[in-house]
């Protein structure tokens, strides 16, 4: 199955924090990256980052326009969901 960017990627494993979502071209490219908060930064974007780590098992999801706001889900079931959402 092929996914088009923009796509997230996150590590199968829930204890590593290191989250990418690529870009197209047509969008400038590159990738951000998430990580747990350091200091005061819990992202960075880097341009030249364009092609999917291979280095460990990843979940590829659609990415999800917010217009400027985190989501953050807590819960899913089979017939809800909890989220908080913040400024960004």
């Amino acid at each position: 199955e092929k996914i088009v960017k923009p796509f997230v990627e996150k590590p199968v494993d829930g204890d590593d924090h290191n989250i990418y979502i690529y870009y197209p071209y047509s969008m400038g490219g590159g990738c951000k990256r998430l990580f747990r908060k350091r200091a005061d930064r819990s992202a960075d974007f880097s341009p030249d980052i364009n092609s999917v780590r291979r280095d460990k098992s990843y979940i590829y999801e659609a990415f999800l326009p917010t217009g400027g706001t985190d989501v953050k889900v807590y819960t899913v079931g089979s017939s809800y969901a909890h989220a908080e959402a913040r400024k960004s």
